[in-house]
């Protein structure tokens, strides 16, 4: 994405196509494009202020980068009252005459959850309902409130009006908020805030707005904007017909970004003003913004739902893929292919199952071997990527009021951090829950195993002398990562970051029992795990929290509940997006003071809440391509050395390039399967300049399909070796994330196309995709992993496998964890094989709607 953004403004600045708009009485307004929109203020306290948007056509759920130029620096010396952008998005028709000042407009953007401003001092005075949707404000030089807002009455808030809902209670005496009655003693009867009004539609952890965005001392910033389609924000319709109050369908609305600029001074009388204080929807505020039309892709998608569907099935790193070239694919009559991500080691059993609705075709990092009795299949690479460490981390500095920072240090205050140096130890101290911090045990109550272990990742000194940076970190201990967000279940990129971890020397000893060099140790349940056989993210700790009070010590918070799992890698870098990990704090609410009556169904533990821009710091392994849909900057993997000084250093770190990943190519070892290579991470490792995590995905295909299917799959195959190895972000290209393939690799694609096609039953066994004769077992360096049965997919008893299954020396607590990850990959199969109807739905829509 930002090497988009680069050649779009190199290009558009060389062609003298910039935008340029005055933003007086009349707000500043770009244009929709695939290339991306940059609008310029001329004339205002906000001259010279230029922005672009990275994308604002085919959008679907994804992340688009902001950029800005031109901007008065955001003091860093002083809470935050002056001088930041506000960014939401909008539905309805930002140019229409009935409403010239934009005053409907703005009931219809999501914005107003009171999110909290970042820290940037301890002097001054922080902009007061700035998050807000608040009409009114008693303050000096300001009006109660704005005399161009009396079409509302009494309101306290401006109302929030959905796409053909009934508008919000805006709090005026026609349209009071709600009451509501407490659930516990005293029982009183409360009024609704403005945010639990909001509720109803949008809340503080499933909002996109960016009440506070920050510039830098040389007036730029940038800020990752998620955008939501019809799926996850109905309220805005985005891509949807919707119904109106009338109970006709309309068409899906027109959607717009919406970003308020705010500078230092009164906004109405012009004065030098240390605050500025209201929402963004105070019409003097209002008036300064500037729109920025969007384009969704429709979120019924592109391809017909009547045509029958070629299935697919297989690893989530093929997701931003398959989901690009879908439409492509399906244009001008052609084939329409469905699919469903399931585990790597799961596409075997699909793929050659003879039940009814089994998948033609797979895609898996995991080679397949099949039995005599089963259908011979065929290998194809169709895609380079690999697991990522994704962060989402503002520079969350000392007060500046009490610690003098280097002018650099200070000019970074609340921005995103775009560089994090990783080792495999310090991801193995992440996976195995050995910082303090991440077991789940209450409030004084200490955990010996770990009481010389850093509280978190930000103390430990391996990880300050990789990224000194953090020595200039708030000196407030919670300011820290809350948990590695990692995805559930089995997979070959979890497989693959044991391996990489198992490459290093340093890290092997750690896990071994060997302290570091700070005297850290591995959490003891975690002490010997067999990492060669690994291929999921286990939570083996067995503390839990209790609550502070005596009566609710049967409610307990432990591992699954504090450092959750999450879906997916989808799921994952969009959570990373919005700092939240959906965990439980060790914070209880019991909602029942002055009854000491227990109450199973009343106390709770806070859910931790999503981090404000300015305070977030996330951490995930996602994938390469999810990363880039949701514009995540990714840690590099880095070698650790000591200098003469004694501190850690970074002897050699790889980030996850496209030029990385082919690298490393040159890593790959042969596979059990004849033609088919996988990359072994330590080759990697020890070959310059390659990526260690970098994964091909190959498509595997069922060559007892009949000729039709067989054809349609070989031109998925085509395309995937053509067309679909162009990079760009376009339908049908190759999306960021994504290595293209080396022509060798194409041409191996080619082939298996044409044998696909061409498929003649041989009388004796197939040579080609064969188990190897030689050698019987996989060579050392590369591991596999066995496939689970699946239920109602037929299913030998025995299966080769081109790697041992996953296993750990701690038994029974990973066999139980297996035991639940196998509960729920059986639901999936259950909808996957059972209801290829409610698949297909889900997958004409996937671009649009993945989360």
């Amino acid at each position: 994405m930002r090497s988009r953004v680069a050649a779009f403004l190199v290009a558009l600045l060389a062609a003298g196509g910039l935008f340029v708009v005055r933003p007086a009485a009349e707000p500043a307004r770009g244009d929709a494009s695939n290339a991306g929109t940059t609008v310029s203020v001329t004339e205002g306290e906000f001259a010279g202020l230029e922005v672009t948007v990275s994308q604002t056509t085919g959008l679907g759920n994804q992340a688009v980068e902001i950029t800005w130029t031109g901007a008065t620096p955001t003091p860093r010396d002083r809470l935050l009252g002056t001088d930041y952008l506000q960014i939401m998005q909008c539905w309805g028709d930002p140019n229409d005459p009935a409403d010239p000042d934009g005053l409907k407009l703005r009931e219809t953007c999501q914005f107003g959850t009171r999110l909290l401003a970042p820290v940037t001092g301890a002097n001054g005075a922080v902009s007061v309902d700035a998050a807000s949707r608040g009409r009114k404000f008693q303050g000096e030089g300001y009006p109660v409130t704005d005399p161009a807002d009396a079409a509302l009455g009494e309101a306290t808030i401006v109302p929030f009006r959905p796409a053909g809902g009934t508008a919000t209670a805006d709090g005026s005496p026609q349209h009071p908020f709600p009451t509501y009655r407490e659930p516990a003693p005293p029982h009183r009867e409360l009024e609704m805030t403005d945010v639990q009004v909001l509720a109803t539609h949008f809340t503080p952890a499933s909002t996109n707005e960016v009440p506070f965005a920050l510039s830098t001392g040389a007036g730029a910033g940038r800020v990752v904007f998620e955008m939501q389609n019809a799926s996850l924000a109905p309220h805005l319709s985005c891509g949807a017909p919707y119904t109106d109050e009338n109970n006709q369908t309309q068409p899906a609305p027109k959607c717009s970004l919406v970003i308020v600029p705010r500078g230092h001074t009164n906004p109405y009388d012009g004065t030098a003003a240390t605050t500025v204080h209201g929402s963004p929807f105070r019409p003097a505020l209002w008036k300064n913004r500037i729109v920025v039309p969007l384009l969704f892709d429709p979120v019924a998608g592109a391809c017909s739902l009547t045509k029958a569907e070629r299935r697919t099935t297989g690893t989530e790193l093929m997701a931003e893929a398959i989901t690009s070239w879908q439409p492509a694919l399906c244009a001008g009559d052609g084939p329409v292919y469905g699919y469903a991500a399931v585990s790597d080691f799961e596409v075997g059993r699909q793929v050659v199952s003879s039940s009814s609705g089994a998948p033609g075709l797979g895609f898996t990092a995991d080679p397949v071997v099949t039995l005599a009795s089963e259908p011979a299949v065929v290998h194809a690479p169709v895609a380079l990527s690999g697991p990522v460490i994704a962060l989402n981390i503002d520079a969350n500095l000392k007060d500046p009021n009490e610690v003098v920072l280097p002018p650099e240090i200070n000019a970074q205050r609340g921005l995103a951090l775009s560089d994090l140096k990783l080792t495999p130890r310090l991801v193995a101290k992440l996976l195995t829950f050995s910082y303090k911090y991440d077991v789940a045990i209450g409030a004084g109550d200490p955990y010996p195993p770990l009481a010389s272990n850093p509280h978190s990742l930000r103390f430990d000194r391996e990880f300050l002398d990789l990224n000194p940076m953090f020595e200039s970190w708030s000196s407030i201990e919670s300011h820290t990562l809350n948990g590695l967000m990692v995805t559930v279940g089995s997979s070959v990129a979890a497989r693959e970051v044991w391996r990489w971890i198992a490459a290093d020397p340093a890290a092997k000893a750690w896990l071994s029992g060997t302290p570091d060099e700070s005297g850290m140790v591995v959490n003891p349940v975690y002490k010997g795990l067999s990492l060669t056989t690994l291929d999921t993210y286990p939570k083996l700790d067995p503390s839990c929290a209790r609550g502070d009070v005596p009566e609710y010590d049967q409610v307990l918070n432990c591992t699954f509940s504090y450092r959750p799992y999450l879906g997916g890698l989808g799921e994952t870098a969009l959570q990373t997006l919005r700092a939240d990990p959906k965990a439980s704090s060790n914070q209880m609410t019991t909602n029942t003071e002055g009854n000491s009556s227990f109450d199973p169904n009343l106390p709770r533990f806070d859910t931790i809440a999503r981090q404000s821009p300015g305070y977030r710091f996330a951490l995930s392994i996602t994938d390469s391509a999810s990363a880039a849909r949701y514009g995540l900057y990714t840690a590099k993997l880095c070698k650790a050395g000591r200098g003469t000084d004694g501190k850690f250093t970074a002897t050699d770190c790889r980030a996850p390039t496209a030029d990385a990943m082919t690298a490393a190519l040159a890593a790959a070892v042969p596979s059990q399967v004849t033609g088919v290579s996988t990359i072994d991470p330590a080759k990697a490792w020890t070959t310059a300049g390659a990526y260690p995590l970098t994964t091909i995905t190959y498509a595997v295909a069922d060559t007892s399909e009949p000729a039709d299917a067989r054809r349609d799959y070989a031109a998925l195959l085509r395309y995937s070796a053509g067309t679909g190895q162009q990079p760009g972000p376009a339908d049908g290209q190759l999306p960021e994330g994504y290595a293209p393939l080396t022509a060798a690799l194409r041409e191996q694609t080619m082939s298996a196309a044409d044998k696909l096609q061409n498929w003649v039953a041989p009388t004796t066994p197939p040579q080609t995709d064969s188990v190897s004769q030689s050698p019987t077992t996989p060579p050392a360096s590369v591991p596999a992993s066995g496939l689970a049965p699946s239920p109602g997919l037929s299913a030998p008893t025995t299966r080769p496998t081109v790697a041992p299954v996953a296993q750990s020396t701690l038994g029974s607590p990973l066999g139980m964890i297996r035991f639940l990850l196998v509960v729920a990959l059986v639901m999936g199969l259950l909808g996957g094989v059972a209801g290829p109807i409610m698949q297909r739905l889900a997958t004409r829509t996937r671009r649009a709607n993945r989360q």
